[in-house]
Parts: structure tokens; sequence; C-alpha cells
């Protein structure tokens, strides 16, 4: 890496790739995990691969009950690894590790430990935030998959934690995400909550961060596509926590898709799960309830592994 001399800052070229200088930038990067170790490792590696790799990484451990502790204490001993006494899901897991990351950052890398990552994954990011521009208003820079249709940053509405660049002064100004949402939409409410203070995102075509494994499974219904969570835990939290998000910033039309995504999802239940469907009709019922109720947290009735 060579250092350049610029007008009260300073500069990083990647003689590898022969791109423009970016501003150096403090990033750190927060993964959360849970019984994951092996997909885990490999993420790292590939952070420590990075052609301007992170400056710091904290790993966020939901008290996983696999191998994630021997991994990262023999393989990764100068990462900062927290593990919790218990599952506190995504969102207090990325609370936790955001507020750490807060420090001595200016940016913050979220990665759930699932995905692969290119090898300029972060100059790439890097190197979007300064072709679009320091106005104040990107709030987060985000990774593309294997099939993005496009190969020049566009806007989005939402940004997931997967592959998102954020910049502490935003996470600053709009606070940390909200822990009363276990799994599933903290960073659509979050995304939100950014948008609504003035913030936008955009995609970055030339970095890539690969998701290996999709919690979903895919069948149809009377010829179209249904794509919907195996688990009740997951039915649970995924549907009450869009219906509440849905509700707290007045997104009617939203509102509705969800509605009838659910009746979609209580058909093909109905249909494809007659033997069992009582238990997953029931998570769906109790989290549209819950969801319009505003009951949120951790719902004893309904973790992983219940």
């Amino acid at each position: 890496m060579l250092i350049l001399a610029g007008e009260g800052s300073a500069y990083r070229l990647s003689l590898k790739n022969n791109r423009l200088p970016i501003r150096i930038q403090r990033v750190s990067a927060v993964i959360v995990t849970f019984n994951n170790a092996l997909m885990l490792r490999e993420l790292i590696r590939d952070l420590y691969s990075q052609t301007y790799p992170p400056d710091h990484i904290i790993v966020v451990d939901n008290a996983s009950d696999d191998k994630t502790p021997e991994v990262m204490k023999e393989d990764f001993p100068g990462v900062e690894y927290m593990r919790l006494r218990e599952n506190t899901g995504s969102a207090g897991g990325y609370y936790i590790g955001m507020k750490a990351a807060l420090r001595n950052s200016d940016m913050i890398w979220t990665l759930d430990d699932d995905v692969r990552l290119y090898d300029n994954s972060l100059q790439e990011l890097l190197q979007g935030f300064e072709d679009l521009g320091d106005n104040g208003q990107v709030g987060a820079v985000r990774s593309v998959g294997r099939a993005h249709p496009h190969s020049l940053p566009t806007e989005f509405e939402t940004c997931p934690w997967r592959g998102s660049l954020i910049r502490t002064d935003a996470v600053k100004k709009v606070g940390l995400p909200s822990k009363d949402y276990f799994i599933y939409g903290e960073d659509l409410e979050y995304s939100l909550r950014m948008k609504k203070n003035g913030f936008k995102f955009f995609w970055i075509p030339s970095s890539k961060c690969v998701e290996m494994r999709d919690g979903k499974t895919n069948d149809r219904l009377f010829g179209r596509a249904v794509r919907i969570y195996p688990s009740n835990f997951r039915l649970y939290y995924a549907f009450r926590n869009e219906f509440s998000i849905y509700l707290k910033y007045r997104y009617p039309i939203k509102f509705a898709r969800t509605f009838l995504y659910a009746l979609k999802v209580i058909l093909y239940i109905l249909l494809a799960h007659r033997a069992n469907s009582g238990d997953k009709l029931k998570a769906v019922a109790v989290g549209f309830v819950d969801g319009i109720q505003g009951t949120l947290g951790k719902n004893d009735r309904y973790l992983p592994g219940k």
C-alpha cells in the first residue's frame, strides 16, 4: 500500500488495482454469529485478505455451543471476540457490536457470518463513497451478490446488515439498532430510521458479498413461487417484526402487502404441511397479533431449537 499526502487528509492507494486514492477511513467490521464456526472462519480469512483490510474486527457470539470459541481463540487471537451469555439474536448482537465499533471507527462494516467476500470488497465500498461524494447524505453503501442487474451504483430503499458499510456519524445521529426485534427486521427498522433522518443508501456493483446459505425453502403454490421460513420461530419473528415496523413508520401499502403474503403463507402451510400445520399457523397468527400490538422482545415460546 502507498500513502499519499493530501490537503488536510491522508490517502491510501492500492497499487494492485491502480485505483484513485481513497481517503483513509478507520473501518471496523462487525460480525454477529451463532453456531456457524466453519463459515465464520472462512469469512474472517476473507477479511484478512482484503486489499484494504479493516482496522478492527469484532465478532459477537450469541452463546454458540459449537466450536466457535475454540476457532476464535486458536485461529484469530487478534480479533475482538465478544461471547455473550445468552442468545440476543441478530438485533442484540449488532447493537453490542456496533456500540463497540463506535469507539474508534469512521465506518462500520456489518457482515453476517454466512457470507464470503472478494479480496477488494471493502476497497470498492470505500471507493463507492468517494465516487458518490461526501455530502453527508450517503449513510451507507452495500455490496452486491452474484446476480446484481446493474453495473453502476444505484440507490435503494432499505439497507440490510449483510455487506453494508455505514458511516459512524450516521449511527451517532440515529442511535443504535433496537434489541427488541431479536431476529429479522431490525435492519429494516434501522434503515427506515436512517432514511427518516435524511440518509440515502447505494448499491456498489464492483463490491461483492456472496451469501452462502438461505434460510428459506422454495416451493410453488398454484404455479407461483413461495419462499418461506421452515422454522416456527423464524415465521413468528419475521411476520411480527414487519407488521410492527410498517405500523410504526406508517407504511400502509407495505403493511397490506405483508398481510397478503401472510395469507399466502397460511394457504401454503394448509396445503403442504397438513400433518403439522397447527404450530406453523399459530406462529404466523401470534406474530401478527404481537406485531400490531407492539409486543416485542425475545419470546420464550419462539426461540432457536424450539
